[in-house]
């Protein structure tokens, strides 16, 4: 079983220029697994688009079921069933060697050892020697000369001999048996382990698992070694046997010696025949990992620092593809090496299944660097071309499409691939991809054909021009764009938009045609599209709007749905604050205001997440507001805008006027209570310490009958109505009389101006309100009295006060001994004595 980052060698990533890129690929050639010697040209191949399989449903290219990882499963077991009997052959044919061998050798061993054992004949003859010896020196006979020795055996080893005959011995024999005892071993590392996933995808990974433990701890390199240790052992017994019969006949060891030389000459000589010529009929099982260990030396040498040369957008491409390699999952490290393995395979059919893979493979997969180290960028570009082939009728050359769903598949899994990197289509593709892009009858292919052309020219006006055209169609209604081909184009308006090289007039009005398109398409979200698109939808907008995104938002799917909010208020919000720079104009900006209000008054209240957006858009909607461009809307929106527009901020006296006739308007037409109160509320702050250009506005607009009828109610649900339209009245009383003291311009006097309020019913609302008991005694003391104290002092004889004064002092003294209540108190004497005043 092949090393799965070893055979694609020659399928090295496309890593110049953008400019070289698009020249150097006219001669590019592929070299595909299992054929290193055949080249593959841009030529289509026939037999390839007639081995094609049917495609399956958009977007489901690597799903749970997918095709790919029934045929991965398929593959898998039969290669694997096949490599296991290989092994298991091989290494029961070492087994029978082993047992054969050990017997041999443990026969030879029993001789010569016995060699090395001191015998009793030896024993025998030296005690008779020294016997000998001493009779000699005792004896009365006349003997002379020395005793006699007998000579030494011919072809009899020395001790020292013999110790290294036996050392060897020894060593053959331990080196068999370890043989054998790792080839049982053995025997239980390759078992298959039981897979009983239920998803065919699970079981690919379970395979895949185990197919890279068994490659990463090198399980058949050890496999593999094993007859060196029978090789070794078979030297070390011919070794010894040349040095046993190195002091018998010489013509037998010289005899020996050579044959046993000729064997390994022929040996070494075929593993380094082998090394130098991967054609050489005589292998060795070592041969294959020598030479994948050096093909691994050469391939983690470094490059030329040229091989390097991107452009600064490369560079950052680049960075963001460490960084999705650096967090990459297991689970995607395991399809990507289950993809990668099925590359490896010679049949076309498999090739091609597993490239349609990587197509349905999603966005936020975190294992593509693997694939592309594979190669698998040239092989995608190679099937693309295999879609088309060439008429060069009438002179010319023209590219006819064989298969247009298969050649979309390629794009996709194209886009897949480059996502994040600086790579190019390459130029002598132009041709057949602008054929797709212009393909009419199907608008899913041409619309992931303009998606590739907007990606590799993000130069081009014209290329950008063609992706926004379908994403029109799209917002037009076209039913003939499903959601995976809108995810698409959005996606890829989202990459493009993150790198556009346009001049800035073109970039300003590419976003003017852009940014309305996608404000339609978000209001037929809402409605029928899935939260996937509007969520790209929503990073697309906040990208040509706010231009600041986490580049965490563009991998995780995850992060994309916790953080919706956070995209889309913003970029509603700068819409709303400039809608004139983005394009947008009435019902879009009608719809944007809607969306913005439902979405921001529910949360901005209670978070800070939002405070500088809100902000911003605060004064866009009021402005929106004053200039009545927002027209007739529902209650509830305009419910939801008036709570946004509170508290307003620092605005001009001219548009302040506008509002509060706007303010004014609303409280004389709406019924619903809710906008009332959010109405007066910001009419409250509009009136406290106003001008007299405000007072003269609020009274020309019948201001005043207007609150004294809301707060004539009588009922009980709507007190809060009641009490808020009094406060408001007396802010405007208040900020009335501040006004004509400083004020010399006013054609009319105080009297006059507060006319209106004596001829109302404002006393008996106040006295009703006041009855209640159920009101603020700091707020009374502060606002409602102080504001009476004015109105008794320009006209204190009015007939009211008594009654009113009454009450007031009423409800001081049920509340006697709280903070504010002597303040009350003094401030009611004070409105008594105005009224028994005789003047």
């Amino acid at each position: 079983m092949a090393d799965s980052s070893s055979t694609l060698d020659l399928l090295k990533p496309i890593t110049t220029s953008r400019s070289d890129r698009r020249s150097s690929f006219n001669s590019t050639t592929w070299n595909y697994p299992g054929s290193p010697a055949s080249q593959y040209t841009l030529t289509p191949s026939i037999d390839a688009l007639d081995s094609r399989q049917p495609w399956e449903e958009l977007g489901s290219e690597a799903d749970e079921n997918a095709q790919v990882w029934h045929i991965y499963n398929e593959e898998s077991a039969r290669l694997d069933a096949a490599t296991i009997e290989g092994c298991n052959r091989g290494i029961d044919v070492l087994l029978v060697f082993t047992g054969l061998f050990s017997a041999v050798l443990t026969t030879f061993i029993i001789q010569s050892y016995q060699l090395m054992l001191p015998s009793s004949s030896d024993t025998t003859n030296a005690l008779l020697f020294q016997l000998l010896s001493d009779l000699r020196q005792s004896s009365t006979l006349n003997i002379s000369g020395p005793l006699p020795t007998l000579p030494p055996a011919a072809g009899v080893p020395t001790l020292s001999q013999l110790h290294w005959v036996n050392g060897l011995w020894f060593a053959a024999l331990a080196c068999s048996l370890s043989g054998a005892l790792v080839c049982m071993l053995a025997k239980q590392w390759i078992q298959p382990l039981a897979n009983t996933s239920s998803s065919p995808k699970q079981r690919a990974r379970q395979r895949q698992w185990r197919h890279r433990q068994l490659q990463t701890w090198h399980v058949f390199s050890v496999i593999s070694a094993l007859p060196l240790l029978l090789h070794i052992s078979l030297l070390l017994f011919f070794a010894g046997v040349i040095i046993l019969l190195w002091s018998g006949d010489i013509a037998i060891m010289i005899a020996t010696f050579a044959i046993v030389a000729l064997a390994y000459v022929f040996y070494l000589g075929s593993i380094w025949m082998s090394l130098a010529h991967s054609d050489f009929p005589y292998q060795h099982p070592i041969t294959m990992q020598l030479r994948h260990w050096m093909a691994q030396q050469t391939r983690n040498m470094p490059q030329n620092s040229g091989d390097l040369e991107t452009n600064s957008h490369g560079k950052l491409r680049s960075m963001r593809v460490s960084l999705a390699a650096e967090n990459a999952s297991p689970d995607d490290h395991l399809d990507a090496g289950s993809i990668i393995w099925l590359l490896q395979q010679s049949n076309d059919r498999v090739v091609k299944v597993a490239l349609q893979a990587i197509a349905g493979l999603p966005r936020e997969f975190s294992a593509f660097q693997p694939l592309r180290e594979a190669g698998a960028i040239r092989m995608v570009l190679h099937q693309f071309s295999c879609c088309f082939r060439r008429d060069h009728t009438f002179g010319h050359t023209k590219w006819r499409i064989n298969d247009a769903e298969a050649a979309a598949i390629y794009c996709r899994a194209w886009i897949r691939l480059t996502h994040g990197t600086s790579e190019n289509w390459p130029s002598n593709l132009y041709q057949p991809l602008n054929t797709l892009k212009d393909l009419t009858g199907n608008f899913h292919v041409s619309a992931i054909a303009a998606c590739v052309s907007a990606l590799d020219a993000l130069d081009s006006r014209s290329s950008q021009i063609g992706l926004l055209n379908h994403i029109n169609r799209v917002a037009s209604g076209d039913s003939t764009y499903d959601e995976i081909t809108q995810r698409w184009l959005l996606d890829t308006l989202l990459e493009c938009s993150l790198s556009w090289e346009l001049r800035a007039a073109v970039l300003s009005d590419l976003v003017k045609k852009i940014v309305p398109t996608l404000i339609q398409l978000l209001q037929q979200g809402t409605e029928k599209s899935s939260i996937e698109v509007q969520e790209s939808i929503a990073l697309t907008l906040a990208n040509l709007t706010c231009g600041k995104l986490d580049p965490q938002l563009l991998w995780d799917e995850e992060q994309r749905h916790l953080n919706f909010l956070e995209i889309l208020i913003p970029s509603l919000a700068a819409v709303i604050q400039d809608p004139e720079r983005f394009g947008v104009t009435s019902e879009p900006l009608i719809f944007t205001v809607s969306e913005f209000s439902r979405h921001a008054a529910q949360i901005f209240e209670r978070s800070s997440r939002f405070s500088p957006q809100v902000d911003a858009a605060r004064l866009g909607l009021f402005k929106l507001f004053i200039e009545d461009r927002i027209g007739n809307v529902p209650d509830d929106l305009l419910r939801n805008i008036l709570q946004i527009l509170h508290p307003l901020a620092k605005i001009t006296l001219e548009q302040k006027l506008k509002f509060v006739k706007a303010l004014v308007q609303i409280l004389s037409t709406s019924i619903d209570v809710d906008v009332a109160v959010s109405s007066i509320r910001l009419l409250e702050a509009m009136l406290t310490d106003c001008s007299g250009a405000v007072i003269q506005v609020f009274t020309e607009e019948n201001g005043v009958p207007t609150l004294l009828r809301l707060a004539h109610t009588g009922n009980t649900d709507s007190r809060r109505l009641q009490l808020d339209c009094l406060r408001t009245l007396c802010v405007f009383i208040r900020s009335s009389a501040r006004a004509f003291t400083l004020e010399t311009s006013h054609q009319v006097t105080l009297e006059e101006h507060f006319d209106v309020i004596f001829r109302s019913d404002f006393f008996t609302a106040l006295i009703t309100a006041i009855g209640g008991r159920r009101w603020w005694l700091a707020e009374i003391a502060e606002v409602w009295v102080p504001a009476l104290m004015h109105l008794c002092e320009v006209r204190p004889k009015d007939h009211n006060w008594r009654s009113v004064e009454a009450a007031f002092r009423d409800f001081a003294e049920t509340n006697d001994g709280e903070a504010g209540c002597q303040r009350l108190l003094d401030n009611l004497d004070w409105i008594r004595a105005m009224i028994d005043s005789p003047s």
